[in-house]
């Protein structure tokens, strides 16, 4: 897909690894519902079946999302420090002017100010309607999941919190507030569903993500290139892709290698090849939430990995850091590599000419994706302020972030009507493609009902071994399926 423009060209790095994936672990699904017994809030009929109307003079405290942050605080104090932090700051690259200030929709907006904008729009949003926010910060990752975890027991939660992989897994223990009604009804028909799908549960929807990430292949064009290649031809399913990897190998004798997916025992790795076994038929686990480790599906797509690896330096395809694997695309090492859709605007600030296409499909597979990098914005039902909170949200995938989401091109919007419109494909085709990426079967990390970190160990461990060994792949996954399902027991 082409380039960006001059400012695209001057991006700084920092901008697009704010909004890169931040994994915390494997804790959430998208698929059983709650667990019995789970306490139920007395406004809950109320705010399913009336639209939320806010109170007055309400403050609400949510918490931060790294990508969006300006500070801590109440939003209304913190834009004009924001604001002024912006125009002294001679590091940004490009240099924020005042003229930055004055985006309307359908322009270009400058990345420096796309957080103040954002916060802005809400702020105005929300004082429309009597409602303060109050910013706090929690951290990210593990910290985050013990802070929330410890503010759900004590009962002490802000009436918004946020974060990644641990949400879904909330809302199947009963600790979030269901969307109401109308609520939910216009988010399903207006809104893509990488954005609230994986927050979906029993048919009703606990969190909303206004820029999610889902995963798309990227590659290098020099080095395809190099091995003869088509540089903008996309491959057209899992054995071309193999083969186009194999034959980038040979061209680079050593210096450079195909690449393919990062596959670490982690989270990180996961959210990478986690759509591979989606796309296959297969996955993390069955309908009833059981793990599902040893299935056919999973073992083909694990026999690839396996051939994926022998195109990378030794032992980096499943290295148990991830930044190793990211570093070798960005230093133009590897050549095909599947992840979110700031990879685009990073290799544009990284001057690497790319392609971008939906994940090729495996032989009568299916398209399928997992959220990665998605901040999703929840309701706890011991928040206080319930109604002003839904408003808060409600102000997320209004048409004026969405658009502002759009202009900014470092991620697609999620408003259907936004990213359908006409000029919106010719403007942004990389994110347009991304757009199309998060429609269908999109799903989250999944939730195991005990030892939730033990059996995604199991699996990761075995899948390491299947990749890096010669040994049986079914043999080793029917291992793991077994010692998984005697942790869950």
């Amino acid at each position: 897909m082409r380039n960006r423009k001059a400012i695209w060209l001057a991006l700084p790095l920092a901008v697009a690894l704010s909004l890169s994936a931040c994994s915390s672990g494997g804790n959430s699904s998208s698929s059983p519902g709650p667990s019995e017994g789970a306490s139920t809030s007395p406004s809950e009929s109320a705010s399913q079946n009336e639209s939320t109307k806010p109170a007055e003079n309400v403050t609400i405290t949510v918490l931060n999302e790294g990508a969006v942050s300006i500070g801590v605080g109440k939003l209304d104090d913190l834009l004009p420090v924001r604001k002024k932090a912006l125009l002294a700051d001679e590091g940004q690259t490009p240099r924020v002017q005042e003229s930055d200030f004055s985006w309307t929709a359908g322009n270009a907006v400058h990345p420096g100010v796309f957080s103040y904008f954002y916060q802005q729009i809400i702020n105005d949003q929300l004082k429309s309607k009597n409602i303060t926010v109050q910013v706090e910060d929690w951290g990210w990752g593990e910290p985050l999941i013990q802070k929330e975890t410890a503010g759900f027991l004590a009962k002490n939660i802000p009436d918004i919190i946020v974060g990644e992989t641990q949400m879904p897994g909330f809302a199947l223990q009963g600790l979030l507030e269901p969307f109401p009604e109308d609520m939910a009804s216009e988010i399903r028909e207006t809104v893509a569903p990488a954005a609230w799908k994986p927050m979906e549960v029993d048919g009703k929807i606990y969190g909303f993500a206004s820029q999610p990430g889902v995963n798309s292949l990227f590659w290098n064009k020099k080095l395809v290139k190099e091995a003869g290649i088509d540089p903008d031809q996309a491959p057209k399913d899992w054995d071309e892709l193999l083969a186009n990897i194999e034959k980038v190998t040979e061209a680079g004798k050593g210096k450079f290698y195909g690449g393919g997916v990062y596959a670490g025992p982690n989270a990180g790795g996961y959210l990478r090849y986690g759509p591979l076994l989606i796309i296959n038929g297969g996955g993390f686990a069955d309908a009833s939430g059981q793990p599902a480790f040893n299935s056919d599906a999973n073992l083909k797509v694990i026999e690839l990995l396996r051939n994926m690896n022998k195109n990378h330096p030794a032992g980096l395809m499943v290295n148990q850091q991830e930044g190793p694997y990211f570093d070798a695309f960005k230093k133009q090492q590897t050549a095909y590599i599947i992840d979110g859709p700031w990879r685009a605007a990073e290799s544009v600030s990284l001057g690497i000419e790319y392609g971008m296409s939906p994940i090729p499909l495996s032989e009568g597979g299916a398209p399928g994706n997992i959220t990665i990098g998605a901040a999703f914005h929840s309701v706890p039902k011991d928040a206080k302020n319930k109604e002003a909170a839904f408003e808060y949200i409600r102000a997320m995938y209004s048409d004026e972030v969405q658009t502002l989401i759009a202009d900014t091109g470092l991620r697609s919007t999620v408003k259907k009507a936004i990213a359908e419109a006409p000029d919106y494909q010719s403007k942004h085709p990389d994110m347009y493609l991304h757009y199309q990426a998060m429609n269908g079967n999109v799903q989250g990390l999944p939730t195991f009902s005990k030892e939730d970190s033990k059996v995604w160990q199991t699996f990761g461990d075995a899948v390491t071994k299947a990749i890096m060994t010669n040994g049986d792949i079914k043999g080793i996954m029917d291992e793991a399926q077994v010692k998984a399902e005697a942790i869950v027991k």
